[in-house]
Protein backbone atom coordinates (compact mmCIF):
# COMPACT_ATOMS: atom_id res chain seq x y z
CA UNK A 1 0.00 0.00 0.00
CA UNK A 2 0.83 3.34 -1.16
CA UNK A 3 1.04 6.55 0.99
CA UNK A 4 -1.84 7.91 -1.15
CA UNK A 5 -3.61 4.95 -0.54
CA UNK A 6 -3.90 5.23 3.29
CA UNK A 7 -6.50 7.00 5.08
CA UNK A 8 -5.72 10.46 5.12
CA UNK A 9 -3.62 11.77 8.53
CA UNK A 10 -5.38 15.33 7.65
CA UNK A 11 -8.68 15.60 6.82
CA UNK A 12 -9.87 17.48 4.07
CA UNK A 13 -10.88 21.41 3.83
CA UNK A 14 -14.13 20.80 1.80
CA UNK A 15 -17.68 21.69 3.29
CA UNK A 16 -20.00 18.77 3.12
CA UNK A 17 -22.01 18.63 0.07
CA UNK A 18 -20.27 22.07 -1.55
CA UNK A 19 -20.54 22.30 -5.15
CA UNK A 20 -18.66 25.19 -6.64
CA UNK A 21 -20.45 28.24 -8.14
CA UNK A 22 -18.66 27.52 -11.68
CA UNK A 23 -16.97 24.62 -12.91
CA UNK A 24 -12.79 24.54 -12.72
CA UNK A 25 -10.40 21.69 -13.73
CA UNK A 26 -7.18 20.48 -12.43
CA UNK A 27 -4.52 18.87 -14.48
CA UNK A 28 -3.54 15.37 -14.17
CA UNK A 29 0.01 14.41 -15.30
CA UNK A 30 0.37 10.44 -16.68
CA UNK A 31 1.03 7.86 -14.80
CA UNK A 32 4.66 6.99 -14.63
CA UNK A 33 5.96 10.71 -14.02
CA UNK A 34 7.78 10.88 -11.29
CA UNK A 35 9.10 14.43 -10.90
CA UNK A 36 7.99 17.90 -12.98
CA UNK A 37 10.95 19.85 -13.63
CA UNK A 38 10.25 23.61 -14.03
CA UNK A 39 13.24 26.36 -14.76
CA UNK A 40 13.01 30.34 -15.35
CA UNK A 41 15.40 31.53 -17.16
CA UNK A 42 16.02 35.33 -16.71
CA UNK A 43 17.75 38.11 -18.71
CA UNK A 44 17.68 41.50 -17.35
CA UNK A 45 19.35 45.16 -18.34
CA UNK A 46 19.43 48.76 -17.84
CA UNK A 47 18.58 49.16 -21.77
CA UNK A 48 15.16 49.99 -23.34
CA UNK A 49 12.38 46.88 -22.73
CA UNK A 50 12.72 46.62 -27.00
CA UNK A 51 16.59 45.97 -26.67
CA UNK A 52 16.46 43.76 -23.72
CA UNK A 53 13.91 42.00 -24.83
CA UNK A 54 15.88 41.56 -28.52
CA UNK A 55 19.20 40.36 -26.79
CA UNK A 56 16.46 37.81 -24.87
CA UNK A 57 15.80 36.40 -27.79
CA UNK A 58 19.44 35.34 -29.18
CA UNK A 59 19.66 33.82 -25.51
CA UNK A 60 17.55 31.79 -26.09
CA UNK A 61 18.21 30.86 -29.35
CA UNK A 62 21.62 29.83 -27.22
CA UNK A 63 20.11 27.97 -24.77
CA UNK A 64 17.90 25.95 -26.57
CA UNK A 65 18.85 23.26 -28.88
CA UNK A 66 16.75 20.34 -30.26
CA UNK A 67 17.76 17.85 -27.83
CA UNK A 68 15.55 17.58 -24.27
CA UNK A 69 13.79 20.62 -25.38
CA UNK A 70 11.47 21.89 -22.34
CA UNK A 71 7.41 20.18 -23.21
CA UNK A 72 6.12 23.71 -23.11
CA UNK A 73 7.51 27.16 -22.35
CA UNK A 74 6.25 30.43 -22.46
CA UNK A 75 8.18 34.08 -22.47
CA UNK A 76 7.14 37.35 -20.89
CA UNK A 77 8.47 40.80 -19.77
CA UNK A 78 8.38 43.13 -17.12
CA UNK A 79 10.39 46.61 -15.91
CA UNK A 80 11.08 45.59 -12.31
CA UNK A 81 11.37 47.79 -9.46
CA UNK A 82 14.46 48.66 -9.74
CA UNK A 83 13.90 49.89 -13.23
CA UNK A 84 15.94 46.84 -15.09
CA UNK A 85 13.79 45.61 -18.38
CA UNK A 86 13.70 42.16 -17.38
CA UNK A 87 12.24 38.84 -19.81
CA UNK A 88 12.13 35.76 -18.82
CA UNK A 89 11.05 31.79 -19.79
CA UNK A 90 9.61 29.22 -17.72
CA UNK A 91 9.96 25.97 -19.06
CA UNK A 92 8.57 22.75 -18.17
CA UNK A 93 9.50 18.91 -18.16
CA UNK A 94 7.27 15.90 -17.25
CA UNK A 95 10.13 13.59 -15.85
CA UNK A 96 14.09 14.45 -15.41
CA UNK A 97 15.24 12.72 -18.93
CA UNK A 98 14.46 15.83 -21.46
CA UNK A 99 15.83 18.03 -18.33
CA UNK A 100 18.49 16.14 -17.69
CA UNK A 101 19.61 15.66 -21.82
CA UNK A 102 18.94 19.60 -22.13
CA UNK A 103 21.08 20.64 -18.92
CA UNK A 104 24.40 18.77 -20.01
CA UNK A 105 24.34 21.46 -23.21
CA UNK A 106 22.97 24.78 -20.89
CA UNK A 107 25.46 23.99 -18.23
CA UNK A 108 28.39 23.97 -20.54
CA UNK A 109 27.48 27.46 -21.71
CA UNK A 110 26.08 28.72 -18.28
CA UNK A 111 29.30 28.05 -17.35
CA UNK A 112 31.23 29.35 -20.31
CA UNK A 113 29.35 33.17 -19.06
CA UNK A 114 32.17 35.49 -17.16
CA UNK A 115 30.03 37.97 -15.01
CA UNK A 116 32.29 40.58 -15.31
CA UNK A 117 32.13 40.96 -19.21
CA UNK A 118 28.54 40.76 -19.45
CA UNK A 119 26.58 44.16 -19.94
CA UNK A 120 23.22 41.85 -18.79
CA UNK A 121 22.07 39.81 -15.99
CA UNK A 122 21.25 36.44 -16.63
CA UNK A 123 18.87 34.11 -13.47
CA UNK A 124 19.01 30.61 -13.55
CA UNK A 125 16.03 29.11 -11.31
CA UNK A 126 15.00 25.36 -11.28
CA UNK A 127 13.16 23.01 -9.25
CA UNK A 128 12.09 19.21 -9.10
CA UNK A 129 8.91 18.48 -7.02
CA UNK A 130 6.69 14.87 -7.46
CA UNK A 131 3.54 15.69 -9.08
CA UNK A 132 1.41 15.17 -5.16
CA UNK A 133 3.52 18.28 -4.42
CA UNK A 134 1.86 20.53 -6.81
CA UNK A 135 -1.56 21.62 -7.29
CA UNK A 136 -3.70 23.51 -10.57
CA UNK A 137 -7.13 25.44 -10.84
CA UNK A 138 -7.38 26.47 -14.39
CA UNK A 139 -10.22 26.58 -17.15
CA UNK A 140 -10.04 23.80 -19.72
CA UNK A 141 -10.25 26.34 -22.20
CA UNK A 142 -6.98 27.99 -20.83
CA UNK A 143 -4.11 26.18 -20.77
CA UNK A 144 -0.65 27.76 -19.02
CA UNK A 145 2.12 26.32 -17.48
CA UNK A 146 2.49 22.85 -16.42
CA UNK A 147 -1.43 22.23 -17.48
CA UNK A 148 -0.07 23.16 -21.59
CA UNK A 149 2.58 20.28 -21.46
CA UNK A 150 1.41 17.30 -24.07
CA UNK A 151 -0.16 14.14 -22.56
CA UNK A 152 -1.84 16.13 -19.20
CA UNK A 153 -4.88 15.36 -18.72
CA UNK A 154 -7.34 18.15 -18.01
CA UNK A 155 -10.53 16.69 -15.87
CA UNK A 156 -13.11 18.51 -13.46
CA UNK A 157 -12.97 18.86 -9.68
CA UNK A 158 -14.97 20.41 -7.03
CA UNK A 159 -12.32 21.40 -4.80
CA UNK A 160 -13.02 25.34 -5.57
CA UNK A 161 -14.64 27.83 -4.24
CA UNK A 162 -14.10 27.41 0.02
CA UNK A 163 -10.98 28.17 1.77
CA UNK A 164 -8.61 25.32 2.08
CA UNK A 165 -9.60 24.36 -1.71
CA UNK A 166 -6.18 25.12 -2.46
CA UNK A 167 -4.31 22.65 0.46
CA UNK A 168 -7.45 20.32 -0.72
CA UNK A 169 -5.86 19.66 -4.06
CA UNK A 170 -2.27 18.79 -3.09
CA UNK A 171 -2.55 15.07 -3.05
CA UNK A 172 0.42 15.19 -0.56
CA UNK A 173 -1.66 17.14 1.72
CA UNK A 174 -3.35 14.20 2.87
CA UNK A 175 -0.43 13.11 4.95
CA UNK A 176 1.95 16.16 4.72
CA UNK A 177 0.99 19.61 6.71
CA UNK A 178 4.05 21.29 4.52
CA UNK A 179 5.28 22.48 7.79
CA UNK A 180 9.35 23.18 7.03
CA UNK A 181 11.82 20.99 8.83
CA UNK A 182 13.41 23.72 10.83
CA UNK A 183 12.09 27.33 12.12
CA UNK A 184 12.64 30.00 9.00
CA UNK A 185 11.48 33.58 9.32
CA UNK A 186 12.45 35.74 6.36
CA UNK A 187 15.72 38.19 7.06
CA UNK A 188 16.43 40.99 4.36
CA UNK A 189 20.04 41.25 4.27
CA UNK A 190 21.98 44.39 3.14
CA UNK A 191 22.40 45.50 -0.07
CA UNK A 192 25.76 43.55 -1.29
CA UNK A 193 27.56 43.93 -4.50
CA UNK A 194 26.60 41.00 -7.12
CA UNK A 195 27.13 43.21 -10.26
CA UNK A 196 30.28 41.32 -11.90
CA UNK A 197 29.61 38.30 -9.87
CA UNK A 198 28.20 34.81 -10.38
CA UNK A 199 26.23 33.90 -7.05
CA UNK A 200 24.61 30.09 -6.28
CA UNK A 201 23.05 30.60 -3.72
CA UNK A 202 22.87 27.41 -1.16
CA UNK A 203 21.38 28.63 1.87
CA UNK A 204 18.00 27.90 1.08
CA UNK A 205 15.67 26.25 3.45
CA UNK A 206 13.31 23.28 2.56
CA UNK A 207 9.82 23.60 2.08
CA UNK A 208 9.71 26.83 -0.24
CA UNK A 209 6.82 27.72 -2.43
CA UNK A 210 5.65 28.70 -5.69
CA UNK A 211 2.72 30.52 -7.27
CA UNK A 212 2.13 31.18 -10.76
CA UNK A 213 -1.22 32.71 -11.17
CA UNK A 214 -2.76 33.90 -14.60
CA UNK A 215 -5.52 36.11 -16.39
CA UNK A 216 -6.31 36.41 -19.73
CA UNK A 217 -8.78 38.83 -21.07
CA UNK A 218 -8.51 38.17 -24.86
CA UNK A 219 -11.77 37.14 -25.03
CA UNK A 220 -13.37 39.68 -22.84
CA UNK A 221 -16.44 41.69 -24.46
CA UNK A 222 -16.78 45.67 -23.66
CA UNK A 223 -18.75 45.09 -20.94
CA UNK A 224 -16.30 42.44 -18.83
CA UNK A 225 -13.61 43.68 -20.02
CA UNK A 226 -14.38 47.42 -18.19
CA UNK A 227 -15.20 45.44 -15.17
CA UNK A 228 -12.06 43.61 -15.07
CA UNK A 229 -10.13 46.83 -15.89
CA UNK A 230 -12.05 49.09 -13.49
CA UNK A 231 -12.49 46.78 -10.35
CA UNK A 232 -10.53 43.50 -10.52
CA UNK A 233 -7.48 44.60 -11.47
CA UNK A 234 -6.42 47.82 -9.15
CA UNK A 235 -7.50 45.41 -6.84
CA UNK A 236 -4.99 42.50 -7.86
CA UNK A 237 -2.23 45.59 -8.67
CA UNK A 238 -2.38 46.66 -5.19
CA UNK A 239 -1.82 43.11 -3.58
CA UNK A 240 0.97 41.88 -5.65
CA UNK A 241 2.30 45.05 -4.42
CA UNK A 242 1.53 44.68 -0.42
CA UNK A 243 3.01 41.77 -1.73
CA UNK A 244 6.24 42.75 -3.11
CA UNK A 245 7.00 45.66 -0.61
CA UNK A 246 6.49 43.83 2.74
CA UNK A 247 8.48 40.69 1.99
CA UNK A 248 9.73 39.90 5.85
CA UNK A 249 5.93 40.00 6.77
CA UNK A 250 4.53 37.98 4.09
CA UNK A 251 7.54 35.76 3.93
CA UNK A 252 7.18 36.70 -0.21
CA UNK A 253 10.81 36.33 -1.27
CA UNK A 254 10.22 37.66 -4.81
CA UNK A 255 7.20 38.25 -7.43
CA UNK A 256 7.13 38.98 -10.74
CA UNK A 257 4.25 40.69 -11.85
CA UNK A 258 5.09 40.33 -15.64
CA UNK A 259 3.12 40.18 -19.63
CA UNK A 260 3.08 37.36 -21.94
CA UNK A 261 4.45 37.69 -24.91
CA UNK A 262 3.76 36.06 -27.96
CA UNK A 263 6.65 34.27 -30.28
CA UNK A 264 7.98 37.22 -32.24
CA UNK A 265 8.14 39.83 -28.81
CA UNK A 266 4.73 41.40 -29.06
CA UNK A 267 2.23 41.93 -25.90
CA UNK A 268 -0.73 39.23 -25.64
CA UNK A 269 -3.56 40.48 -23.55
CA UNK A 270 -2.62 37.97 -20.85
CA UNK A 271 -0.33 38.23 -17.33
CA UNK A 272 0.77 36.82 -14.82
CA UNK A 273 1.77 36.82 -11.22
CA UNK A 274 5.03 34.50 -10.33
CA UNK A 275 5.51 34.24 -6.62
CA UNK A 276 7.72 32.74 -4.11
CA UNK A 277 7.05 32.38 -0.76
CA UNK A 278 9.36 31.04 2.43
CA UNK A 279 6.67 28.53 2.93
CA UNK A 280 2.89 27.49 1.59
CA UNK A 281 1.56 28.28 5.68
CA UNK A 282 2.96 32.08 4.92
CA UNK A 283 1.19 31.81 1.27
CA UNK A 284 -2.52 30.23 3.01
CA UNK A 285 -2.06 32.86 5.81
CA UNK A 286 -1.99 35.89 3.14
CA UNK A 287 -4.92 34.75 1.29
CA UNK A 288 -6.58 33.74 4.29
CA UNK A 289 -6.45 37.23 6.56
CA UNK A 290 -4.99 39.81 4.88
CA UNK A 291 -7.06 42.78 3.01
CA UNK A 292 -5.66 42.73 -0.01
CA UNK A 293 -5.90 39.33 -1.02
CA UNK A 294 -9.76 39.18 0.66
CA UNK A 295 -10.30 42.20 -1.95
CA UNK A 296 -9.35 39.84 -4.73
CA UNK A 297 -11.36 37.01 -3.93
CA UNK A 298 -14.16 38.52 -2.81
CA UNK A 299 -14.17 40.44 -6.71
CA UNK A 300 -13.41 37.10 -8.19
CA UNK A 301 -16.14 35.21 -7.01
CA UNK A 302 -18.30 38.20 -7.71
CA UNK A 303 -17.62 37.85 -11.11
CA UNK A 304 -18.08 34.01 -11.43
CA UNK A 305 -21.43 34.82 -9.48
CA UNK A 306 -22.75 37.33 -12.22
CA UNK A 307 -21.82 35.84 -15.07
CA UNK A 308 -21.51 32.26 -14.20
CA UNK A 309 -20.99 29.98 -17.52
CA UNK A 310 -20.69 33.35 -19.59
CA UNK A 311 -17.91 34.36 -17.84
CA UNK A 312 -15.10 35.68 -20.34
CA UNK A 313 -12.49 36.87 -17.96
CA UNK A 314 -10.64 33.66 -17.97
CA UNK A 315 -7.83 32.93 -15.05
CA UNK A 316 -5.63 29.65 -13.84
CA UNK A 317 -3.06 28.88 -10.96
CA UNK A 318 -0.67 26.21 -10.02
CA UNK A 319 1.52 26.03 -7.05
CA UNK A 320 4.35 23.91 -5.70
CA UNK A 321 5.77 23.28 -2.30
CA UNK A 322 9.78 22.48 -2.81
CA UNK A 323 11.96 19.96 -1.56
CA UNK A 324 15.43 20.29 -1.36
CA UNK A 325 16.15 19.61 -4.70
CA UNK A 326 16.54 23.00 -5.99
CA UNK A 327 18.92 25.61 -7.87
CA UNK A 328 19.29 29.38 -7.79
CA UNK A 329 21.88 31.05 -9.84
CA UNK A 330 22.51 34.60 -10.74
CA UNK A 331 24.93 35.77 -12.71
CA UNK A 332 25.41 39.96 -13.37
CA UNK A 333 22.29 40.91 -11.35
CA UNK A 334 21.38 43.46 -9.26
CA UNK A 335 21.63 42.85 -5.26
CA UNK A 336 17.32 42.49 -5.10
CA UNK A 337 16.98 40.04 -8.23
CA UNK A 338 15.36 36.87 -7.23
CA UNK A 339 15.98 35.39 -3.82
CA UNK A 340 19.58 37.24 -3.60
CA UNK A 341 18.35 39.65 -1.01
CA UNK A 342 17.42 37.24 1.67
CA UNK A 343 19.68 33.70 1.20
CA UNK A 344 23.29 35.05 0.29
CA UNK A 345 25.44 33.99 3.20
CA UNK A 346 26.48 30.79 2.64
CA UNK A 347 26.53 31.83 -1.57
CA UNK A 348 29.68 30.67 -3.77
CA UNK A 349 31.02 33.35 -5.74
CA UNK A 350 32.64 32.12 -9.13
Amino acid sequence: MTQLDMPRTFPMKKPTNHTPVIQRYSSRVPEGVATIRVATLGFQSRKSSKENLEAFFIYLKDVFSNVGLPQHHDIADFVDDQGYSTAMAVCYWLGEDGYTAWSKKFDLWWAARDPETLDHGLWFESFSVPPPYRETNLFQEYLRGVSACPMTKIEPMSESGYWGAARDRFSASAHDDFSPKQNVELQYNPARETLGKHIKVSDIPSQLCVIRSGVTWANCGEEQLESYETNLKPKLDKGMAYLRENPVDTGCCSLRQVTCLEADGSAQKEAYSLGIFLTYGHLERWAHDHPTHLAIYTRALAERKKYQENLQLLTYHEIYVLNEDVRFEYINCHPDTGLLPYFTNNAADQ
